[in-house]
């Protein structure tokens, strides 16, 4: 039994293996890792009051708009073009890291000089020092993570993040307990950060001993190339992000900010799940795009896809009928005006979680040039909506904002990538749709009686599962049957 778990969790042999294994690694390392900074989100989110919380979500969303420089597309680049050619694989890495680290400079001089003038909370502005340090520890730590997921090394990813978050739990407690303030929380995410970094460098070591010598100057072009595309996008995607909190900065309190940020915590975590699960089928679904094995692109969206929604639609219905009793249970009383906020947010899983995945083949077909016209798009109707909204309905405005402009740019995007390959979604959902019902009900009933809302969690996850195993639901039996196999 031990050596069929080291095969199947330590090692890639076939496609549906690795691609199991490459999930695990991501989910421990998502669910693992996050449950711990969630707590400790939570935990800081209580003890410093909503406005406090405000001060430091508003920081962080405001250099949002300047980090985006020190990430134009170069991880993902350097995922897909690994996985295609291993051979190269430390000219790529070496050359992209010289061109990251000339990002990262440009980036720290931006929020050191730049960012502190566009600041309208006065508070906020000190945190930027340490933003900018932990922007440099953050982003050379994905880039040797996009190594790893290259080479479908998911466990080495894996190891790296649950660490950073343990750090962060830890050097988290100490600090809040010494100083209960946004600049405390803001040097444990530094200090926490630079602990991943360090795991992620040491993990990597050979690839940085071949740093200079494997650079290659002549990929510099091709590299920028394909990048120039997904900064775009990527300015745009950051600039929808964070626009909402620093357009609530602009128009109400730090106070609401705390509200909204909130909910926005457990959405953002929420949005690990497709994350893991499009990371994982990315390496696959690039080879078969490059390899123009449409027909196996298909499949591997068509899994993907039901898979997602498999977890988006019960994880909506569920969120939105127990969000009352979520919020005052996870942050308390003080965060309850946040609750309608929260329920509204809760629409955009169905929107991003399969939109995750749809991006990946976007890239992977190399048509990401084509739905930059998308994002700017939602990016200028983000404005409007929240310049609009926000003033009349506060931080519920932002929410709908953010469901709309959602709606607009997936919309698009769906209607463009269905052109370049077809693949079946509703038609697999029969069963999700079934059991999620069931569920709901059972959600709904359980919330009624006053049970406490872990249990009724806990309880109605067990019941959606033997719902869909009932249903005989294919990615439940598929998954079962690999187990056993391998």
């Amino acid at each position: 039994m031990i050596k069929k778990i080291k095969g199947l969790l330590l090692s890639n042999t076939t496609t549906r293996q690795t691609v199991i294994k490459n999930v695990v690694w991501l989910s421990f390392s998502n669910f693992a890792g996050r449950l711990i900074r969630g707590l400790f989100i939570i935990f800081a989110a209580r003890l410093l009051g909503a406005a406090e919380y405000g001060v430091f979500s508003y920081a962080l969303g405001l250099a949002g708009f300047f980090t985006l420089f020190a990430d134009i597309g170069i991880n993902s680049i350097l995922t897909k073009e690994i996985s295609r050619d291993p051979k190269r694989a430390s000219a790529y890495f070496s050359t992209s890291f010289w061109i990251k680290i000339v990002l990262l400079l440009f980036t720290t001089v931006l929020l050191i000089f730049i960012a502190p003038y566009f600041s309208k909370i006065e508070s906020a502005k000190t945190l930027l020092y340490f933003v900018a340090l932990l922007t440099i520890f953050d982003n050379i730590r994905e880039f040797i993570n996009a190594s790893f997921r290259a080479k479908e090394k998911m466990e080495f990813e894996a190891l790296v993040n649950v660490l950073m978050n343990v750090a962060i739990a830890v050097i988290g407690a100490i600090v809040l307990y010494l100083s209960q303030t946004a600049e405390a929380i803001t040097i444990s995410y530094v200090g926490s950060a630079g602990v991943g970094f360090l795991v992620a460098a040491f993990i990597a070591r050979d690839e940085f001993k071949k740093i200079i010598s494997a650079f290659d100057k002549n990929l510099i072009k091709p590299i920028m190339s394909l990048a120039l595309p997904l900064a775009a996008i990527g300015l745009l995607g950051v600039f929808m992000l964070n626009i909402d909190i620093v357009m609530i900065g602009w128009f109400r309190s730090a106070q609401e900010i705390g509200y909204y940020s909130a909910g926005q915590k457990i959405i953002q975590l929420l949005y690990a799940v497709p994350a893991i699960i499009a990371s994982a089928l990315f390496p696959a679904l690039s080879r078969a795009a490059g390899n123009k094995e449409n027909q196996k692109a298909t499949t591997i969206m068509e899994r993907g896809m039901a898979s997602i929604y498999a977890l988006a639609i019960p994880v909506v219905i569920g969120g939105i009928i127990l969000a009352k009793p979520l919020i005052n249970f996870l942050y308390g009383a003080e965060y309850l005006p946040g609750v309608l906020t929260f329920q509204i947010l809760l629409v955009t899983i169905l929107i991003i979680f399969p939109q995750t995945l749809l991006g990946n083949m976007v890239f992977a077909y190399n048509k990401q040039n084509k739905i930059a016209i998308f994002v700017a798009l939602a990016s200028i109707g983000n404005i409007i909506f929240n310049y609009l909204l926000i003033p009349r309905f506060g931080i519920a405005g932002a929410a709908l904002t953010t469901v709309i402009v959602q709606v607009m740019y997936s919309g698009l995007t769906w209607n463009m990538i269905k052109k370049v390959n077809t693949f079946k979604t509703i038609a697999n959902l029969k069963k999700i749709l079934t059991a999620s019902i069931i569920m709901g009900i059972l959600v709904f009933i359980l919330n009624r009686t006053g049970l406490p809302v872990i249990a009724t969690v806990i309880i109605s996850a067990m019941a959606y599962l033997a719902a869909l195993y009932s249903l005989k639901e294919p990615i439940i039996h598929e998954g079962i049957a690999a187990l056993k196999n391998h």
